[in-house]
C-alpha cells in the first residue's frame, strides 16, 4: 500500500489543470485528505505520470516542480517499488 496526501490547495491546483495531461486526469478523482492507494492502483499513477513524458516532455506539465505538491507527487512515484 501506498500513501498520498492532497491538501485543498492540492485538489484546486488538479482540478485548475484538468483533463489537459494525464497527471491531473487520473488524480482528479482524489479529494483533498490521506489516500491509501493499493500496489495495482499506484502502477496506474505511475503510468499516467510517465504518458505526459512522451515526445521528451518533462513530468507534470502546467505543474511549478518547484511546488509542494510536485515534491508529493516525484515522491509518490519514487516510492513505488
Amino acid at each position: 500500500m501506498y500513501s498520498l496526501e492532497l491538501t485543498p490547495e492540492d485538489v484546486s491546483t488538479i482540478l485548475f489543470v484538468g483533463h489537459r495531461y494525464c497527471w491531473s486526469e487520473i488524480l482528479s478523482a482524489y479529494d483533498a485528505g490521506e489516500h491509501t492507494i493499493p500496489e495495482h492502483e499506484a502502477w496506474e499513477i505511475s503510468s499516467a505520470f510517465g504518458a505526459d513524458t512522451e515526445g521528451g516532455h518533462s513530468y507534470f506539465p502546467m505543474l511549478d516542480h518547484g511546488s509542494e505538491l510536485a515534491g508529493k507527487l516525484f515522491a509518490f512515484m519514487d516510492s513505488i517499488v
